[in-house]
């Protein structure tokens, strides 16, 4: 029996490197490990001290596997409360609390006051030379209760977790524990009750931690309850609306995820090649598929991308990525594959391009009628201000441009100049040749005003056959000038009848008023001195027509 301590030792030593080079390490590893470690220290030390013939060594030896043998319980402990799901329970001030069983157990190993805990007795055999003293009990209390409460928090815990995998792992535990408990039982049963009855020490602890460790480790690997990144990548990989395909620097397919496998026929192990293509892969889509891959051949580190069309139940659009996986030296080590179906998204592209393309022609349409619209708004307003005969501006118009004229150039002591002038025997013209002969002198005699007026000169038709001429900027003397020139140009303007007759020439009667100097402080009515000037004018114009037509009254407001 003294090999078999030993033996199990070794079987436990194999088996942490087993899981620690096999696994991704994550916080319930490190858990387990610990546990394994304990596993292991009381093995090799049982072993130990059953190869020295020293009772002093022998005592050494089996305080030391005791010190492990009371980390056991709060070891095990802590695994459960991760495995769980409740290590916020696990503080640094909350663990030493809990682990304060422990301690004390460990405490009493290692003082082991007056060998209250192992004691000598050279009276016996040598296997019967150490006896478990009242302390030994503490040991197995703690012990008992950190088993106790573990279970009991497993249990609860399995009676409301709903997760598949949270339940074997709590099935798992629960297993293992149980297999461990068994044979500790029947080892105290045995070497501690039995010792006067029994001639050689059985390692029932040893074969129960190597048992349990086995048990533990191929339920790890077969149900893989504690390879949660492998899990997590793999449910990440099912979860993702693309397809994935990942291969070796060889292109043997290592893995897929389950979007893939109704589109492509594949096995793991298998070479990737075009053969692995469904018949939705055909014609041109084919040699796309193909020198998209002999250009990945040729470009290994690059990320390659081919946006195909295929025929899978119905016209789909699918992108396929190529990305390099590299290892820490940059080495190529494998590739991912990925299949993207962007149907959905090509389709919505597309109506947002047809939304788009209504969307211009209805802001076209828009802008031409916002164009027209504002050419009808020009065109209404020019009608609002100008004859509809004659095309200069109307009486309605030159008032409101005075009103703010006047005031101007009253305040800012600029002179300006007044016209008011009426056509001669205009009414003996329209009865003589009717009325449309009659528009058409209205409208030569307004041609020839034009002709003469400067661009910032106003003409407007103050009714009938009157016009009103408003010159800004100009003094008498340029007034009177303007003024015979504007005669003369009249005067001299033949209109053609269209009958037989010569061309018909009329002149006109004119007042003409200039304000050079006006003292602000007399401007109180802006629109009654606009009415006085208006009526001096109009004075004037009569007393031309009285005294003869065909000349000009001048009149000066200073």
């Amino acid at each position: 029996m003294i090999w078999l301590d030993f033996s199990m030792f070794l079987v436990l030593l194999g088996l942490f490197f087993y899981v620690f080079a096999s696994s991704n390490v994550t916080i319930l590893h490190r858990m387990y490990l610990t546990l394994h470690v304990v596993f292991m220290c009381w093995t090799l030390f049982q072993f130990a001290s059953q190869t020295t013939t020293s009772t002093l060594f022998r005592l050494f030896y089996v305080s030391i596997s005791y010190v492990g043998l009371s980390l056991l319980g709060i070891g095990w402990f802590v695994f459960i409360v991760y495995l769980t799901g409740q290590s916020y329970v696990i503080r640094k001030s909350r663990l030493f609390i809990l682990a304060m069983p422990a301690l004390i157990s460990v405490a009493v190993v290692i003082i082991n006051p007056n060998g209250m805990f192992l004691r000598i007795n050279d009276q016996l055999s040598p296997l019967k030379q150490l006896e478990q003293g009242p302390l030994y009990w503490i040991m197995i209390t703690q012990l008992i209760v950190y088993v106790t409460v573990s279970f009991v928090i497993m249990f609860y815990k399995l009676r409301g977790e709903n997760s598949v995998r949270q339940r074997t792992l709590i099935k798992t535990a629960i297993n293992g524990m149980f297999v461990l408990v068994s044979f500790a039982i029947t080892d105290l049963f045995i070497n501690v009750l039995l010792i006067e009855k029994m001639n050689q020490y059985i390692p029932l602890i040893s074969v129960g931690m190597a048992v349990a460790a086995v048990y533990l480790v191929h339920a790890i690997r077969r149900n893989k309850v504690l390879d949660i990144i492998q899990t997590v990548q793999r449910d990440v990989m099912n979860t993702m609306s693309m397809g994935i395909i990942v291969l070796d620097e060889n292109d043997i397919i290592i893995d897929v995820n389950k979007v893939i496998k109704p589109i492509l026929r594949l096995r793991i192990g298998d070479k990737f090649n075009s053969a692995h293509l469904g018949p939705q892969f055909k014609g041109e889509v084919t040699r796309d598929i193909a020198a998209f891959f002999e250009e990945q051949n040729k470009r290994p580190l690059d990320r390659l991308e081919i946006e195909i069309a295929i025929q899978h139940d119905k016209h789909r659009h699918i992108i396929v990525q190529s990305a390099p996986i590299l290892n820490n030296k940059k080495t190529l080590v494998g590739r991912v594959l990925t299949f993207q179906d962007v149907t959905e998204l090509r389709l919505l592209v597309e109506e947002t391009n047809v939304q788009n393309e209504l969307l211009q022609d209805r802001n076209r349409d828009l802008l031409i009628m916002q164009d027209e619209l504002f050419q009808a708004n020009k065109k209404l307003e020019h009608m609002a201000i100008t004859d509809g005969l004659t095309g200069c501006y109307n009486r309605r118009y030159l008032l409101h441009q005075l009103e703010q004229e006047v005031i101007a150039n009253i305040r800012y002591g600029i002179p300006f100049s007044i016209f008011l002038f009426d056509l001669d025997h205009f009414k003996l013209i329209n009865d003589k040749y009717g009325h449309l002969i009659g528009d058409e002198v209205l409208c030569g005699t307004v041609d020839a005003v034009r002709g003469v007026l400067r661009f910032t000169d106003i003409l407007a038709r103050y009714g009938g056959e009157e016009f009103t001429v408003y010159l800004p900027h100009t003094n008498r003397d340029q007034a009177d000038q303007i003024a015979e020139i504007l005669m003369e140009s009249v005067e001299q303007n033949k209109i053609n009848t269209g009958t037989s007759e010569e061309p018909v020439s009329v002149t006109i009667s004119m007042g003409v008023i200039s304000i050079e100097h006006v003292d602000p402080t007399d401007l109180v009515d802006p629109k009654a001195f606009l009415r006085e000037l208006l009526a001096q004018a109009d004075a004037a114009l009569y007393e031309a027509k009285y005294n003869g037509r065909n000349r000009i009254v001048k009149r000066k407001l200073a």
